[in-house]
């Protein structure tokens, strides 16, 4: 997969996704294949637009990311977008009007473009009646109507809405691959070696939004996959109210300080617990690793 920024010449032929892409949930795979039948009719690649901030500060409201930027190009990635078009949202960006954004996608050679029917662009709102508008007659331009799941219409907000309740059972449903998390594994408290269960645990960017609880999960070390318990939130065992990732490897022997991990997270199992003594914690932990054995 090719990344190039906003402007940079591209010598190829492209069918291009426009929105903001936080995540990969339904209804952009939907955006995403209509964009993929358009290529493979036109022989030519398919490319995503997307910004390479975190967190987007839109009149002066913020939110947090359901994935960060250098997850999101993974999955852009696993999905096989050959070519992200990214830039960065900041004042001079923020200031745009749609059409002259629009206007300077015109520089590449677009066979197609798609995007969903809420879309808009430019710092008028110009929406995606208008946008159709202002492309329909320079290039064949596909509009995606909403993807609905039990009556609710699927978004990057209530998927982060969902992950921000820890509902991260419905949260997965909405997804093209269950939730994840990356960061570099740091040294933590040790606490866990002495009592039968280390943890890595990971640093995360404090705009991505996580969920609170104890999950079932998984994560790939050298090529081999591993069940975990994860932990996420405070530890009020210990009395301590920061909240950190904690992630259990069942059968895993080895030194992760330093690497970059990428945990997913396929079920919640329960809300965090103080517990009186060490010996109750350690007796929930063996009933927390068979339900994850179980999962």
């Amino acid at each position: 997969m090719q990344v190039v920024s906003f402007g940079t010449k591209l010598n190829t032929n492209i069918v291009l996704c426009l929105g903001y892409f936080g995540c990969m949930h339904l209804g952009h795979i939907e955006l995403v294949k209509r964009a993929k039948q358009m290529a493979a009719n036109n022989n030519c690649q398919v490319a995503l637009f997307t910004f390479e901030n975190d967190v987007l500060s839109v009149q002066g409201k913020h939110s947090k990311a359901v994935f960060t930027y250098q997850e999101r190009l993974k999955i852009y990635q696993d999905i096989g977008i050959d070519i992200v078009i990214t830039a960065n949202f900041d004042d001079e960006f923020r200031q745009t009007k749609g059409h002259e954004f629009l206007s300077s996608l015109m520089m590449y050679n677009l066979k197609g473009v798609v995007f969903g029917f809420d879309y808009t662009c430019g710092n008028d709102k110009m929406n995606s009646d208008q946008v159709y508008d202002f492309l329909a007659c320079k290039v064949p331009v596909q509009v995606v109507d909403a993807v609905v799941v039990d009556n609710t219409k699927i978004s990057t907000s209530l998927v982060a809405s969902l992950i921000g309740n820890s509902d991260i059972d419905n949260a997965n449903k909405l997804l093209t691959e269950s939730y994840f998390i990356s960061g570099n594994v740091v040294k933590g408290r040790h606490v866990g070696s002495t009592i039968g269960f280390p943890t890595a645990n990971i640093a995360v960017n404090n705009s991505k939004v996580l969920p609170i609880g104890v999950f079932a999960g998984y994560c790939n070390v050298d090529g081999k996959s591993y069940k975990c318990i994860v932990n996420i939130g405070a530890k009020p065992t210990f009395e301590i109210s920061t909240h950190t990732i904690e992630v259990h490897l069942l059968d895993y022997c080895g030194n992760l300080y330093g690497t970059n991990l990428t945990v997913h997270l396929t079920k919640r199992i329960r809300e965090i617990i103080k517990f009186d003594t060490v010996e109750q914690l350690i007796a929930q932990l063996q009933k927390d690793k068979e339900a994850v054995l179980d999962d």
